[in-house]
């Protein structure tokens, strides 16, 4: 094993019997995870570090890691989050080359964080899931892959005592629904699935959509072209920068994006805390802004006002461009970009915007409703994924519930990360688990780590299966419905933030709900999913015996080989050294008490001692103590001699730093 990387303890479990195994050792524990892109590093990462000895197998249908980095290519594929905001809490990178950083050096990122946790080695690449099943007599995840690498796929199977998919809502690329499109003679290309052996240079093409790839790869090849015609289906808010002041200070306003120097990479080398104080105020400024998705509030009506002046400022020098982009609905409403250059993209003489509907396309080019025929050489659809919750391969939980057609009625799920009939399976990014305004990565990084909590039981715990009370998956999605209700996601826009459920005929003409985003801001997310809430499902032990987790009433240190000292005295570890006292010895004398320190009828000594100078570091600025302070505390000031600022914490006491404590009676030996 090399010098980086976690260095995963593997403990093989030495039985299957609980009852013959040692306290701390695990049983063993089986997770098939699908999935290598982000979600997945983080569960080889976060489940081991839980589980050491656990077997985890993470399949992926790309040769790599990266998932949808490795898979979008297209010209300006980028993230619209800032640079030194897209990366893990615990893995600080100061090498990104710009505040915006393309698909190719995000790749590269997490490949480098999958290399150090040596993530690959629980990979099996270009196996694709086709089928999940649950097994009931055997309490088992049985799975079907179809294998990609070699020249006749075959099929493959699986099983695990827990599933995970890790595949996202951004996976499923579509074609969008036009009369003839397939008939177009010309290079047809859609940016989740580039050719990037196609050259734009010198064609007339025509790019569909403008959704985030829209909004990327027009400035990407708008220089390019001889012409371009964008059509754009529905308007579109396009955001100051995130991070607008850190933007600003950098560029003095002049871009939309920079490079980082290699004068400011290296400070961050020299100064560690100067690239964290950069990094938190990047996050503050993404943080900071959740009040503007509450409809009415202070904070949104000025994020509004701020956008539309941003967009009319920049498409000023082409008339009434501006009203066919800005919208009516709020900003928000669905997803938000700040579209670095599209703007100015959009001012250039051979672009045109249209916004007529496409009604159909033919060998050579696309008419309008207007009637309007216009003639490309090529044609770019930028025009997204399969968004609609349950898409994918078919899983299926108890008595043969199938996922798809439980969430086609209504996405339910409890924390967007688990439903009823299905135990032991979970969803890194399932419905309601989304951020609409903050930031996902540390999102991601928390589901990931209360998912490890789950399988730490499961390994050392005795437990056996795992799923939701119904009655909670209820609650929490009537919790989201009520939540959303005053927020801009509910103002009516087309957006994948939403879904139209079906009505009693089985069309879909029902209420409009929110089930993609997680009803809260992403530092709430965090803080909500610290901890497991056991009592919100339904858990069925291994054993019959309510303490089969209690082993064989040995710890895995004091079995055979492996017994040494540290094995069997790590409680020690962490024990704390008290600060250096000046001390009279002379002046120390035991004398009996009954003050009100431990009850009347349980007998105590207590050491009187004089103290001087006390240089305790500092922990509070001040207190005020009462009575009832003073009968609760272990140690009572009879006196002091008030000499310097600040304040200073001693045994629970706030005092003087330099206070000369005459006398202090202290509890030595209560009984």
């Amino acid at each position: 094993m090399g010098s980086i990387g976690y260095d995963y303890d593997f403990i093989k479990p030495s039985s299957t019997s609980n009852a013959s195994r040692p306290i701390d050792e695990a049983r063993p524990l089986k997770v098939i995870y699908i999935g290598a892109g982000v979600s997945g590093i983080l569960a080889a990462i976060e489940f081991l570090k839980a589980v050491p000895s656990l077997e985890l197998v993470i399949y992926e249908k790309n040769p790599e890691v990266g998932g949808t980095w490795y898979e979008n290519k297209y010209p300006g594929c980028a993230c619209d989050i800032p640079s030194h905001a897209y990366q893990l809490s615990f893995e600080s990178w100061t090498e990104w080359s710009q505040f915006y950083s393309g698909a190719p050096e995000i790749l590269q990122y997490w490949k480098m964080v999958a290399e150090k946790y040596r993530v690959r080695d629980f990979v099996r690449f270009q196996h694709k899931c086709v089928e999940a099943r649950w097994d009931e007599s055997r309490s088992k995840w049985t799975t079907k892959f179809l294998r990609l690498d070699s020249e006749e796929p075959s099929i493959v199977e699986d099983e695990a005592d827990v599933l995970i998919t890790g595949t996202g809502l951004l996976n499923d690329w579509k074609w969008p629904s036009i009369e003839g499109l397939q008939d177009f003679k010309g290079p047809l290309l859609h940016t989740a699935n580039w050719d990037e052996s196609f050259d734009v240079t010198g064609k007339k093409v025509a790019v569909i959509g403008a959704g985030s790839s829209g909004i990327q790869v027009v400035p990407a090849i708008v220089d390019k072209v001889s012409a371009m015609d964008h059509y754009v289906r529905g308007k579109t808010w396009i955001s100051t920068q995130f991070s607008q002041d850190l933007l600003e200070e950098t560029t003095h306003n002049q871009s939309s994006n920079f490079d980082y120097s290699q004068e400011q990479k290296q400070q961050w080398r020299d100064d560690p805390e100067s690239y964290i104080k950069y990094r938190k105020a990047m996050e503050f400024g993404l943080q900071s802004t959740y009040d503007n998705v509450k409809l009415g509030s202070q904070s949104h009506a000025r994020a509004r006002r701020n956008y539309e002046r941003h967009m009319r400022e920049r498409l000023s020098a082409k008339p009434g461009l501006a009203e066919q982009l800005i919208p009516d609905f709020p900003p928000l409403c669905k997803r938000l970009t700040p579209g670095p250059g599209y703007l100015e993209a959009l001012m250039q003489s051979h672009v045109a915007l249209i916004s007529q509907p496409i009604v159909s396309v033919d060998t050579k080019g696309i008419t309008t409703a207007d009637g309007v025929y216009r003639q490309v050489d090529a044609i770019i659809c930028a025009t997204g994924f399969e968004t609609s919750p349950g898409q994918g391969f078919p899983i299926y939980g108890e008595d043969g519930v199938n996922l798809r057609e439980k969430y086609a009625v209504r996405p339910k799920t409890y924390l967007g990360l688990c439903t009823n009939n299905f135990p032991n399976f979970f969803q890194s990014l399932g419905p309601n688990s989304f951020q609409g305004a903050g930031t996902l990565l540390v999102m991601m990084e928390q589901a990931h780590k209360y998912m490890a909590q789950i399988l730490r039981r499961m390994a050392y715990g005795d437990l056996k299966t795992i799923q939701p009370k119904k009655r909670q998956v209820e609650n929490f999605t009537s919790y989201c419905d009520k939540y959303f209700e005053n927020t801009v996601y509910t103002a009516g826009c087309a957006s994948w933030y939403t879904t139209k459920l079906k009505d009693p005929t089985g069309a879909g003409n029902g209420a409009t709900k929110v089930t993609a985003l997680w009803p809260g801001s992403s530092v709430h997310y965090v803080r909500a999913m610290e901890s497991v809430r056991w009592e919100d499902y339904e858990l069925e032990n291994v054993d019959t015996s309510d303490f089969g987790w209690f082993g064989n009433g040995r710890t895995v240190g004091e079995v055979g080989a492996t017994q040494d000292a540290e094995a069997l005295t790590w409680y020690l570890n962490q024990t704390n050294f008290l600060g250096d006292l000046n001390v009279d010895r002379n002046a120390s004398e035991i004398i009996p008490t009954s003050n009100g320190f431990v009850e009347d009828n349980k007998p105590q000594r207590q050491e009187k001692v004089d103290l001087l100078d006390v240089t305790v570091p500092r922990i509070e600025p001040e207190a005020t103590h009462t009575q009832d302070d003073l009968a609760r505390s272990e140690v009572k000031v009879e006196e002091l001699d008030i000499q310097s600022q600040p304040l200073i914490h001693l045994n629970g006491w706030n005092v003087e730093k330099g206070t000369k404590i005459e006398s202090i009676h202290h509890i030595v030996t209560p009984v």
